[in-house]
């Protein structure tokens, strides 16, 4: 697993450019899935991957941690939920390094901190960065992550597997990658499967429109 550059040494005004990509994001995530926004068995499950995975102070507490102290854990979780982790881990890596590298670009291109994108900005702004590949597996990824949280949240007896989990995260002093891992347990538990696989194919059909869009 790289190694992530420490945020407190970090230019200022990078974060700020990075913030307002993140905030544009989430919004575009807002209007395309309103619908699961809005709805009670599902305003979790979208919480958690469209805005948890890219809250910059989530992405600085959940990587560093993983960085530092996963290797020590690992072991002591059952197989799936090291998978679980392991994808949540890289998807939030690589979605942080994705809008770092917006933002990056968004710096190049003139912008003054308080300024605010709009939807059509945006869009330029992601086509011009590029990086088609990596969105594209950025999307796999993200359909991973929602699909085997699923899985893992419906399997019986995982209540009590996740309880021994929060055990070992105490006692190793990890207990922020713990509540990561709880909260995307506990945003999949309540959706029905059939409102679960919709949810999936929406997903999948707009973020694959959106790419198009852009490539």
């Amino acid at each position: 697993m790289a190694k992530k550059k420490n945020s407190s040494s970090e230019n200022p005004l990078l974060r700020k450019a990075q913030e307002e990509v993140v905030r544009c994001q989430v919004e575009r995530f807002h209007k395309t899935y309103s619908q699961y926004f809005s709805r009670t068995d599902t305003e979790k499950l979208v919480q958690f991957f469209f805005e948890k995975i890219y809250d910059l102070d989530a992405q600085d507490t959940i990587i560093q941690i993983a960085i530092n102290t996963y290797e020590k854990v690992k072991n002591q979780l059952a197989a799936d939920t090291q998978e679980n982790l392991e994808n949540l881990i890289e998807l939030n890596q690589m979605t942080h390094d994705l809008d770092r590298g917006m933002a990056n670009t968004l710096l190049e291109k003139g912008w003054k901190e308080g300024e605010k994108l709009s939807q059509d900005d945006f869009l330029e702004l992601y086509k011009e960065f590029g990086h088609e590949e990596e969105r594209r597996q950025q999307l796999r990824m993200s359909v991973k992550c929602m699909i085997v949280s699923y899985q893992l949240a419906h399997r019986p007896f995982n209540d009590m597997l996740l309880k021994a989990a929060k055990g070992f995260a105490v006692i190793f002093g990890v207990q922020p990658l713990y509540d990561f891992v709880e909260e995307g347990y506990k945003a999949t538990k309540i959706v029905k499967a059939d409102v679960f696989n919709e949810f999936i194919d929406t997903v999948t059909d707009e973020e694959i429109n959106y790419l198009e869009s852009a490539f």
